[in-house]
């Protein structure tokens, strides 16, 4: 039986990236010159151009890329799972087609990141921008703060893209199908509720490309928002900043009461007892809200 790589590095491919083809250049690029060859590369596409494919096929990675065009297309975050599905190390690296490996030694200090924190069930590390400009960078406050606090990433996400991280196939967690604009913090906050350990390095190992531009409407927002909390409300019932964030939220898409939110949103019955205590009680210091909401002013 074939020895299992150490690594997976799992490439969705998604349509709605303008100039894919260039920009998993770039990745595939980057991937091609490591110096680490314990990897296997597994590209889900979910193309139907065939675009995608041509350029792979010009690529040769000694036997370890396998790649998959999806019979229908999946979409986020259904091909992320797909990716994951396929791939068959312990350790899986996503990497998104807009991102690329900051040098050739950044795929072997991910997986060093995680040899070193055995316990670990998820690593995260630097970044830069295409410009230079510095990227998210896992500080020491920081990641103190996600183990102590998972559900913070409820109201902020101070890991980044997946690009930026690489975790352990077990336990196994996929991808929750519901969830787009949210689907990797809440992986990411699903994972440390399971397991609070987290290894990180501030050293950038990844550039981030420009991020996919989605159109955001107010029902979509909210309703991954709710999805979210509805995981999470015993841990963040009494958590002042969370209420903060999730009025301010219903506030800048007008929601102002849970009749609103229960058409935009369909939450749980006790998510909805959670937000008719909060549109009685605004958070101290956001009682100035309420004008805005009953006015429409910012």
């Amino acid at each position: 039986m074939p020895q299992l790589p150490a690594v997976s590095v799992c490439i969705p491919a998604s349509p709605d990236l303008e100039g894919l083809a260039e920009d998993l250049e770039f990745a595939l690029d980057s991937l091609v010159v490591q110096r680490f060859l314990d990897y296997e590369v597994v590209i889900t596409d979910d193309t139907r151009s065939g675009e995608v494919e041509a350029l792979v096929r010009t690529y040769d990675f000694g036997g370890r890329m396998r790649y998959f065009r999806n019979p229908q297309p999946l979409d986020v975050p259904l091909n992320w799972d797909e990716a994951v599905r396929l791939s068959r190390a312990p350790l899986v690296k996503m990497l998104l087609p807009q991102d690329r490996f900051a040098h050739p030694d950044a795929l072997a200090r991910f997986v060093r990141m995680m040899e070193e924190a055995p316990e670990a069930v998820m690593g995260i590390a630097g970044t830069t921008h295409e410009d230079g400009t510095k990227g998210p960078v896992p500080e020491p406050d920081l990641v103190a703060a996600l183990r102590r606090q998972p559900e913070r990433l409820l109201r902020e996400n101070p890991v980044g893209p997946l690009s930026t991280t690489i975790y352990r196939r077990v336990p196994p967690l996929d991808y929750d199908p519901r969830l787009t604009l949210r689907a990797d913090v809440d992986f990411y906050m699903r994972a440390l509720r399971l397991n609070p350990r987290l290894a990180w390095v501030e050293e950038p190992l990844i550039v981030l490309g420009p991020p996919i531009e989605r159109r955001v409407d107010a029902g979509r927002d909210v309703r991954e928002t709710v999805l979210m909390l509805e995981k999470a409300l015993m841990q963040v019932r009494d958590d002042e900043d969370t209420a903060r964030y999730l009025w301010r939220l219903m506030r800048d898409h007008k929601v102002r009461n849970t009749r609103q939110l229960a058409r935009l949103a369909e939450p749980a019955p006790s998510v909805l007892a959670y937000f008719e205590h909060l549109f009685a009680h605004p958070p101290r210091g956001e009682r100035r809200g309420i004008l805005a909401l009953l006015t429409g002013r910012r």
